[in-house]
C-alpha cells in the first residue's frame, strides 16, 4: 500500500475513531498516524510494559508521517484477542482492529487535533546526511573475522525491538562481515 493510500485511509475516519489500521509491509505490521496514536495512547499487550517506539519524519509537503510497528510473528503479543472488540482482515495487507477504549465525548475533529498535536511533539527522524555520516563511520569499524562472532551477533539481535530500517542495516552489516571472511 502506498503512503498516499495510507494517508487517505487514516484521514477518512467517520465512525472508526477507535480503529487501528494495521498495514503489513514485509515481515512487519505498521500503524500510521491516527492508528499509531491509538496504539501509543492506549497501549495493550506487550506495549503496556514497554511502549512502542514511534518513528516520525517530515515529508516534502510538510506532512509529518508517524508510525509504530512490530513483527508479524508478534501480533499476539501486541494485540491480544482478549483486549479487542473486533479483529478483521480487510485485504491481503490490512487488518483492522477495533479497540475497546473510551474516547469520551470527543468528536472526530477533537481527536484529529490531538493526533496532530501528538505528531508535532514527536522527535523527527534524522535526515539522509546523518545516515550517510553513520554509514561512513561504520566502514571504519574493524571487521569481524570469525564466523562465531557473527553467529553471536545474530543470536543477540532483539528482533521485537528493532524497526524495519534497523533490521535492514543489521542485515547489510552482517552480509558485509560474512563476505569479508569468505
Amino acid at each position: 500500500m502506498k503512503l498516499a493510500e495510507i494517508r487517505q485511509l487514516e484521514e477518512s475516519r467517520k465512525d472508526q475513531m477507535n480503529v487501528v489500521h494495521l498495514i503489513q509491509e514485509g515481515a512487519f505490521y505498521h500503524a500510521y498516524d491516527w492508528s499509531a496514536w491509538l496504539m501509543s495512547k492506549f497501549p495493550i499487550g506487550e506495549a503496556k510494559n514497554k511502549p512502542m517506539a514511534v518513528t516520525a519524519s517530515k515529508l516534502k509537503d510538510e506532512y509529518i508521517n508517524a508510525f509504530v510497528g512490530f513483527p508479524a510473528t508478534s501480533m499476539g503479543k501486541y494485540i491480544p484477542n482478549d483486549e479487542i472488540a473486533e479483529f478483521k482482515p480487510v485485504g491481503d495487507t490490512q487488518i483492522d482492529v477495533v479497540l475497546n477504549v473510551d474516547l469520551g465525548d470527543a468528536t472526530e475533529e477533537d481527536i484529529r487535533k490531538m493526533v496532530d498535536e501528538w505528531k508535532e511533539s514527536l522527535p523527527l527522524k534524522q535526515g539522509k546526511k546523518k545516515e550517510r555520516e553513520d554509514r561512513e563511520m561504520s566502514k571504519e569499524t574493524p571487521r569481524i573475522v570469525r564466523i562465531t562472532d557473527i553467529i553471536a551477533r545474530i543470536v543477540s539481535i532483539p528482533m521485537e525491538d528493532i524497526s524495519p530500517r534497523q533490521a535492514y542495516d543489521i542485515l547489510r552489516d552482517l552480509r558485509r562481515d560474512i563476505s569479508a571472511i569468505f
